[in-house]
């Protein structure tokens, strides 16, 4: 059934973007059950569905809709390392490891055993789920319903894992022993540390067009691969205790590190050549790196003692965001792709906070004294 209804542009700041050919349209489901309201950045649309979005057809401006791909969410995967709330011996300590949300943070669902330390989870291509934690690397092929443990007594300690984006197959592991690899979804790993002065190894991430470049962020630094892990070497980046590593996901040849003490690194040229981007913040202790996935340039650093760092010119300048922020220490970050003002943050030992207009103010959102470890989006 199609109601009548006038809307006027622009439309509200916290909707869902669609592409439609030329057209890109926003929708919001309402608080009245069953009603989606759709908008078009064009100009004003003329009908609102009022129906069931996950199941009924919105005809918008001369084009039929299926409703529920506006009404569709990513996944969010948030890794609880652990809770200050623990007490040894007690029945009702809070339960950790992986929470996972479909409506941008709202709401959380635990998935997995109750009691894992997680550090980081992300999604593949294939839909296989896979997740850094203390006694390995877990593998869940059905949405988390249930998993395997990959890895044998060698590998512990996993802080972040990684999955080629274009063969779901190959995951890296990042260790306090170093880098493994697989390339058979997790049935056998090897080693993968030729190179390394000194192997514990925060983060890796793989070039999303050539998956034999790689770089990773240990104790001495920063180190380039471009044989796929068979070789690593150092960087001149002149940065030390490298937290992350992450890769600019407007400008494939931008890559962008966090460290201990020197602040944030970016590299212009694929890793080549490295240069400061501190002008700004007060606290170089750098966890973690987000981006406005919508707008090249707008970028936010995670900092221990200074919340959320936000800059507007691609990293020349930067201001601090904290207001509402309880936690200064802020371990992760992520974006809503589908809405950039939609902002969630992961503190150590003050849980999750998240933010509807970009980072201005911050609201307190759930797991409360947890560490909040890592966080992905699919």
């Amino acid at each position: 059934m199609m109601n009548q209804a006038q809307f006027t542009y622009p439309p509200p700041p916290n909707l869902l973007p669609v592409k439609e050919g030329k057209n890109v349209f926003r929708v919001c489901p309402s608080s009245q059950e069953g009603r989606a309201e759709l908008f078009s950045t064009e100009g004003v649309v003329k009908h609102a569905a009022r129906c069931v979005v996950t199941s009924c057809l919105a005809l918008m401006v001369g084009v039929i809709f299926d409703a529920h791909l506006f009404a569709q969410q990513e996944t969010i995967y948030m890794s609880v390392l652990n809770s200050r709330k623990h007490r040894l011996g007690a029945l009702d300590n809070p339960t950790v490891g992986l929470f996972v949300s479909t409506d941008a943070g709202l709401t959380w669902r635990h998935k997995g055993w109750e009691y894992t330390r997680a550090f980081y989870t992300e999604s593949g291509p294939d839909g296989t789920i896979w997740s850094a934690c203390g006694n390995g690397v877990h593998r869940s092929t059905d949405g988390g319903a249930t998993w395997r443990i990959t890895t044998g007594w060698e590998i512990t300690e996993v802080l972040k894992v990684k999955v080629n984006p274009v063969n779901p197959a190959t995951v890296y592991a990042a260790t306090g022993y170093g880098i493994f690899k697989t390339t058979d979804s997790g049935e056998t790993w090897q080693e993968k540390n030729a190179g390394f002065r000194k192997a514990f190894t925060s983060d890796v991430v793989i070039d999303r067009t050539n998956g034999s470049l790689l770089f990773a962020g240990t104790e001495e630094g920063i180190y380039r691969s471009t044989d796929g892990g068979n070789r690593w070497l150092p960087v001149d980046a002149k940065a030390k205790g490298v937290r992350t590593v992450v890769q600019d996901p407007h400008r494939t040849q931008i890559f962008w590190a966090g460290t201990d003490d020197d602040g944030v690194v970016v590299s212009r040229d694929a890793g080549k050549t490295w240069k400061s981007a501190n002008l700004g913040p007060q606290h170089l202790t750098v966890y973690t790196i987000a981006f406005d996935p919508a707008v090249s340039g707008v970028v936010y650093a995670g900092t221990h003692g200074g919340g959320v760092y936000r800059s507007l010119n691609d990293g020349r300048t930067w201001k601090q965001c904290t207001q509402g922020l309880n936690n200064m220490v802020v371990h992760s970050l992520l974006v809503m792709p589908s809405n950039p003002r939609i902002i969630l943050a992961g503190t150590l030992n003050g849980g999750l906070y998240r933010s509807t207009d970009g980072g201005d103010h911050w609201v307190f959102n759930s797991q409360e004294e947890g560490q909040v470890w890592g966080l992905s989006v699919r």
